[in-house]
């Protein structure tokens, strides 16, 4: 099994609330689980962490993308800076959290060096996941 690793910290704003917040975050790519993306916010009691594709994130540098519980759209900050909104819809509300597109790409970059686009279905083990899923 793989166990590379990219993490990248970065800001993100919490907006559509009075006053835009600012919270530490981070995105984790591992090898180990090719075609996912973990973004981890920190909320100042205990962190929250969505998973999800890494096409998607990729694919929201560029155009609206996601349905349901995940949205990213590529927009621009009130000064003009490119930034990537991420809609994060839950049982307990939506959250709609803005990041530098630099720092989504930067990171995105590092995990194409470890893992090329197009190449994640040769690290998946497709009889290993069965039996883990067999195992319950």
């Amino acid at each position: 099994m793989n166990t590379a690793t990219v993490r990248s910290p970065f800001d993100v704003t919490l907006v559509g609330a009075e006053m835009p917040v600012l919270m530490a975050a981070a995105l984790e790519y591992h090898a180990a689980d090719p075609f996912a993306v973990t973004a981890v916010f920190d909320t100042g009691a205990q962190p929250v962490r969505w998973v999800f594709s890494r096409d998607l994130l990729d694919e929201g540098l560029v155009h609206d993308v996601g349905e349901g519980d995940i949205q990213i759209v590529p927009t621009r900050d009130p000064i003009g800076v490119q930034v990537v909104q991420m809609r994060l819809a839950s049982p307990d509300g939506v959250a709609v959290l803005e990041a530098s597109a630099d720092a989504i790409l930067e990171f995105l970059g590092r995990s194409y060096a470890l893992v090329p686009p197009g190449t994640e279905s040769a690290l998946v083990d497709v009889d290993d996941t069965i039996a883990r899923i067999l195992a319950g």
